[in-house]
Order: C-alpha cells, then sequence, then structure tokens
C-alpha cells in the first residue's frame, strides 16, 4: 500500500511538472502579453511618429539705440560787417516795407543806422545788426524815421509793439456806419426860395458836424410840378454854390448829371482856417 502511495505521488510530481513545463501558468501569461503590448506600442511609435529634427533658428538681430544726431558746428567766424549786415524779408516789397507800409528790423535797406534816444537826441552810427541787439525784440521794433543818404547813415526809432499796433488799429479803423458820414439832400428843380433857404440851414448843421453833404436835383413830380426854364434851373444851381461858399464849404469833386435831369453836387466843409 505504502509503494502504490509513493508511485502515485510520483506520478503526480511529474503531471504537475509537465504542466508547468507546457502549459504555463496564467500570470506568467499575463506577464507575457503585457509586455508583447509595451514592444508593440514602442515599435509603432518610432514606425509612424519618428521624431523630426528642425532646422535651428536664425539669431534674433540686436536691438538698434535710437541715438540724436551730432550737433551741428559752430559757424565760421565772419567780420563784424557781414554779421550784421541788413537781412532782406523775402516777403517784403523792394523798398522793405510789410504790409502795414512801415520799413521795420531787418527790412531796413540800410547797413548803418542812428538811433532816436528818449531824450531826442541821435546815437553813435552802429551796423544795423548791433542795433537790433540793443533792445529787447518780442516787446519792441526798430522802425526807419528817415532813410539812409549819402551824408548819413538811417535814422530809426525803438518803438513797443503794443502802442504800434494801437496807432495801427486806430488808423485802419472804419467809422462804424458809413451813411453818419454822408448825407444827402434831395432839391426839386421847381423848389422856392422859402423851401430852398429851409434846407440850407439844414445843411449848415450837418457841414458843422463834418459831414459830407451830395445835393441832388430833381424832378421828383412832374404831373404836379412844371419844369423850370434852363435859365431857372442855372439860377437855382448858381444859387446853391454860392450859400455852399458862405457856410465855408467847398466843392470836393465836379458835380455831375445834367440840367433839369439828375445833377448831383458834392461838398464839404473847408479844411483850411
Amino acid at each position: 500500500m505504502a509503494a502504490t502511495m509513493n508511485h502515485v505521488r510520483g506520478l503526480v510530481g511529474t503531471t504537475q511538472t509537465l504542466r508547468q513545463i507546457f502549459l504555463p501558468s496564467a500570470d506568467s501569461q499575463a506577464v507575457r502579453f503585457a509586455g508583447h503590448q509595451i514592444t508593440r506600442r514602442q515599435t509603432r511609435c518610432y514606425r509612424f511618429q519618428p521624431v523630426r529634427q528642425h532646422a535651428p533658428l536664425p539669431p534674433r538681430p540686436e536691438p538698434q539705440m535710437m541715438r540724436r544726431p551730432p550737433p551741428p558746428p559752430p559757424p565760421r567766424p565772419v567780420n563784424l560787417q557781414q554779421k550784421y549786415g541788413p537781412q532782406k524779408d523775402a516777403k517784403g516789397s523792394k523798398d522793405g516795407k510789410d504790409h502795414n507800409g512801415l520799413i521795420k528790423d531787418e527790412g531796413i535797406p540800410a547797413r548803418r543806422v542812428q538811433i532816436v534816444n528818449e531824450d531826442g537826441s541821435l546815437g553813435e552810427p552802429i551796423p544795423l545788426g548791433a542795433a537790433l541787439h540793443t533792445f529787447d525784440r518780442y516787446v519792441n521794433v526798430l522802425l526807419q524815421v528817415a532813410p539812409e543818404t549819402a551824408e548819413r547813415p538811417a535814422i530809426c526809432k525803438i518803438t513797443s509793439k503794443g502802442l504800434l499796433q494801437q496807432k495801427l488799429q486806430a488808423k485802419t479803423k472804419a467809422p462804424k456806419d458809413p451813411t453818419h458820414a454822408l448825407k444827402q439832400v434831395e432839391l426839386n428843380w421847381g423848389i422856392d426860395g422859402h423851401d430852398l433857404s429851409h434846407r440850407m440851414k439844414m445843411v449848415e448843421t450837418y457841414f458843422e458836424k463834418g459831414k459830407k453833404v451830395e445835393f441832388i436835383l430833381l424832378q421828383k413830380d412832374k404831373r404836379k410840378k412844371k419844369l423850370p426854364t434852363p435859365e431857372k434851373a442855372r439860377e437855382l444851381v448858381t444859387t446853391i454854390k454860392e450859400q455852399i461858399a458862405e457856410m465855408g464849404a467847398v466843392e470836393t469833386k465836379k458835380m455831375e448829371g445834367t440840367l433839369l435831369g439828375r445833377l448831383t453836387i458834392y461838398a464839404e466843409k473847408s479844411k483850411k482856417p
């Protein structure tokens, strides 16, 4: 009985040994399957997605610093006459006058000038450029009072810009209402002496106020009044001119128009004493 058990034990051992050799266990199969999968993945990765080698990027240029240009070289020294000589204004006229008719600063056509002092005396002749450096040009200007001649240099005066501007505005300022400086008086060719005297008294007040008067002679309504004769019309014109002279006025221009038509006489107060 014991021998039989030993034989079975030996058979069992041999069977297990053969099973382990020819039939691997589940654990070994799982390990082998996992290794196979890893090998396939690595092979597939290297086969279908190879590592690409890109060309190296060029080096980036260095940023350039913004530098200021070097300062210009100093001007070459010149003599006094060239340094302080007159500088013509390109926009001015040939005689140096500006749009206001003034000759000033660099527009003065002279190399040497004399400046009028505050007490009215004249300074020593100096170059024009040197004279322009004797005052503040932001506040004042150098005006030419008298041009240069063969005997003397140009006479100039230092004037304030503000005062000069006020004088120019007052000079060029037009009257607010131009019609107030001119009066028109209409007279009928058939006017009688009484009406003419009344009208001339009104005209005299215009002359006293310094206004100009235009006498307009015409026939307003031909149906009501008849036209006078040419002799009567000439007498009326003569009477008007005589009364104008008695008022201290004068004719400013030749009368215009036709006798017994529309005739205009221009007159104003005489400026002579």
